[in-house]
């Protein structure tokens, strides 16, 4: 399923950095998060936990980093205004990207976990979301704000424009999924939730329609 570095600049390391981010991705898609200890993580990554604490200060940051690898894949697949290019053909791939990481393999290991995970810790639920969902939030309604700038789009709030594309293009699946009663999405299941839930989104937004 994220780069939010603890601290300032460039990682001093950056293959162990990414170590560390892959035996933390893997951790934490078997086992809930009050399970994971940064001990096993060093471990899994093949660093001293030193090493660990002066990459990530804690493991609520180093949850949030692995959230933040995840949107920062959503978000660079957002085609910038100038690109040009076809309103629905850049939301579609935007929402493709999307789905593959929410309803794809890695992250739906996780999903499961995640609810009661951050219900019960409010300053982890905080980082969560601003780490990966509000950040994936505010990058679509730059995107859709852009678009009712040159007249493609009628909108009356953009972020609550974003959220309805959103919650088109997840539909049933992600609580299916968070409940155990799906698996991961296929690439053409995910092209097709895409693509649906773009042009239900177009059909009320659209301007003139």
């Amino acid at each position: 399923m994220f780069c939010v570095a603890p601290l300032p600049g460039r990682p001093k390391d950056a293959a162990k950095h990414m170590a560390i981010l892959d035996a933390a991705r893997g951790l934490f898609a078997r086992l809930p998060f009050e399970h994971v200890t940064m001990e096993a993580v060093a471990a899994q990554a093949g660093v001293s936990k030193m090493t660990v604490y002066n990459h990530f200060r804690d493991k609520e940051t180093l949850f949030a980093a692995f959230i933040g690898m995840t949107a920062d894949a959503m978000i660079a697949v957002l085609p910038a205004s100038e690109s040009g290019g076809d309103l629905r053909e850049r939301l579609v791939r935007f929402g493709t990207a999307f789905l593959g990481l929410v309803v794809g393999p890695e992250f739906c290991a996780v999903s499961h976990l995640l609810p009661a995970t951050l219900s019960a810790n409010r300053t982890l639920a905080e980082r969560f979301h601003a780490a990966g969902p509000e950040r994936v939030r505010n990058a679509l309604a730059a995107v859709i704000t852009e678009a009712a700038a040159r007249g493609e789009l009628a909108v009356d709030d953009p972020f609550l424009a974003a959220d309805d594309l959103v919650g088109l293009w997840k539909g049933k699946r992600c609580d299916q999924i968070a409940m155990v009663l799906a698996g991961p999405a296929g690439a053409d299941e995910v092209r097709q939730l895409a693509g649906r839930g773009t042009a239900v989104f177009l059909g009320a937004y659209r301007a003139g329609g």
